[in-house]
């Protein structure tokens, strides 16, 4: 074979592949067009895919964390009104006995529906829900805190039959009120098993925000109410005294302002844990917008750049399919 022909051969063959090189690219810039990304997958970034996954990961994990900061934040907000309303309730009651007993006009049939309804209102705020979740259950997520309202009220009309009839003393009635147990104020009796309500914020950081209904205040107000709430004014033949009435509702009071003071207090403490969330919230928020303009960078197309590539390349292209119409049009004749 001559030497000319073997040149022009492989002449041909480069410009073909040269050809098929461009293409390849326009079809790439044209994708990049389309997905406003560099590169389909990570190996396209060649030396720099350990830091795009880098990056990746680390707003992954931030994300997470402001997703779980989200979720907190709903049942913090929904437990702290929960707790407020059970205070509002309970210092209803506890303003209505302090006026009748600074007054010596005790009422206490208007008291004890006063109570009820405060008392009905609270066993339903212990139940407060945010997803299917209850949130003064601690870890028994799924099991109501407050199942038995009706077995509650029988135990306090027992007592408080025996001491109308005399059977126990004030004294006594008071002990057995104060010696109450969870299942008997009507509450899940699992709830003394129940773990503590986690949530992780950040790394370092596994946020306790448990609050249960047979504490921090619930257990104490409807101890309170729930005596008030049963309770009944002597009539004729019965044994307590006026003095032991008003010695009963001291106890109420004496008992509803702990509640209070308990709910108080678990109310500050989730105040604390919301503040400091917000605080990380913040920090997160800042992170995650740096990883982001980070992958922004490193992932990204600059369409603006891209379609200038594209037409320079088209350019390149056309140019390059008209060197191969005049190679494969040569011949002896057009030469001579």
């Amino acid at each position: 074979m001559p030497i000319s022909n073997v040149s022009f051969l492989g002449s041909s063959q480069a410009q073909i592949a040269r050809l098929k090189d461009l293409n390849s690219t326009l079809v790439d810039l044209q994708r990049q067009i389309a997905s406003r990304k560099k590169h389909e997958t990570l190996a396209g970034f060649g030396l720099d895919a350990n830091s795009v996954l880098r990056d990746r990961t680390s707003k992954n994990r931030v994300d997470s964390y402001l997703a779980n900061i989200d979720t907190v934040t709903t049942r913090i907000n929904a437990m702290n009104a929960a707790l407020q309303s059970a205070r509002d309730a309970a210092l209803q009651v506890i303003d209505g006995i302090t006026t009748a007993v600074r007054d010596s006009s005790a009422d206490v049939d208007a008291l004890a529906k006063l109570a009820k309804n405060a008392l009905n209102f609270i066993h339903d705020l212990a139940n407060t829900q945010i997803d299917g979740r209850y949130l003064f259950a601690g870890t028994n997520t799924t099991r109501p805190p407050s199942v038995d309202k009706s077995t509650m009220n029988a135990n306090y009309q027992t007592q408080i039959n025996d001491w109308m009839n005399g059977t126990i003393t004030t004294a006594q009635l008071q002990a057995n009120v104060a010696a109450f147990t969870t299942t008997d104020l009507g509450l899940d009796p699992a709830l003394s098993t129940a773990g503590s309500v986690t949530i992780r914020i950040d790394n370092a950081t596994e946020l306790d925000y448990t609050a249960l209904a047979d504490q921090d205040g619930f257990q104490e107000m409807i101890r309170a109410l729930g005596l008030m709430a049963n309770m009944r004014a002597p009539g004729p033949g019965d044994t307590p005294t006026t003095g032991d009435v008003g010695d009963i509702l001291q106890t109420v009071l004496k008992t509803a302002r702990a509640g209070v003071d308990q709910l108080d207090a678990a109310a500050t403490q989730l105040g604390l844990n919301f503040n400091l969330i917000k605080e990380v919230q913040s920090s997160h928020q800042r992170d995650s917008a740096v990883f982001e303009g980070l992958i922004g960078d490193a992932e990204d197309a600059d369409t603006t750049e891209v379609v200038t590539q594209i037409q320079l390349l088209q350019t390149q292209l056309q140019a390059s399919y008209e060197v191969t119409r005049l190679v494969s049009d040569l011949s002896l004749v057009n030469f001579l």
